[in-house]
Order: C-alpha cells, then structure tokens, then sequence
C-alpha cells in the first residue's frame, strides 16, 4: 500500500530553488574574493621563510631587511603590505621577523569580509 499522497511530492517548488540557488552563490561570491586573499597570504609567509635561510641577512640591520622583502613583494605583486610593515626585533635565538595585517573585502550591500593574519619567521644567529 502506498501512503501519502503521490500528486504532493514533486520535489523542490520554485521557491526551494532560489533558496538553495541563491546560498550556493553567496558561497562562490565568497570564495571567488577569498582565494586572491590567501594566494597573497602564502607570497608573504613564503618571503618571510626566504629571508629567515638568507644566511647575509643575519647581522643586517633592519631597514635592509625590509628593503630586501619589499624587492620580493614588489616581483611577487603583493599589495596588502609593505616591506616596512615588517617588524623585525632581536630575540635569543636570532632575529624574529612578524607581520600582523588585516584585510576587508567587500561582499556585496553592507556586508564585508574580514581577515587577519598573523607571520612570523626567525632569522637564526650566526653558529
């Protein structure tokens, strides 16, 4: 025997089709912004992971440091930041590179993406 009715169910009305329609592209919409964002994320942490094996940079001051990423942001089109927003302190072990950014990215009406980041990468002392 069959129960329920078989002529009510048709599946999803016009109405569960926008609903779902519609989440999956504020899911793309999300991701298409998000994907840019991370790519230039992993061009910093990778220039800070290269200057920490730059054995000449161990006793460099500073600004050379920072002059030195710049050069590899600028051949690696990173625009969130700059060579200068590098901090680059003295610790025990060396030298500890770190970047602390923040990103927002416009989704659409009043909505807006946030994302933080937080590198670091340490320029060991000379053996």
């Amino acid at each position: 025997m069959m129960t329920g009715h078989p002529d009510r169910q048709r599946g999803l009305t016009l109405w569960g089709w926008l609903y779902v329609l519609a989440t999956l592209g504020v899911i793309l919409m999300v991701g298409i912004k998000a994907v840019p964002i991370y790519m230039n994320n992993y061009d910093i942490r990778s220039t800070l992971q290269w200057a920490s094996s730059q054995p000449e940079l161990r006793d460099a001051p500073a600004f050379e440091i920072q002059e030195r990423i710049q050069r590899r942001f600028d051949s690696g089109y990173v625009d969130n930041i700059s060579g200068r927003d590098i901090k680059v302190e003295r610790v025990d072990n060396g030298r500890r590179l770190s970047v602390e950014y923040e990103v927002r990215e416009p989704l659409f009406a009043n909505l807006t993406l946030l994302f933080e980041f937080h590198e670091t990468a340490v320029i060991p002392r000379n053996p």
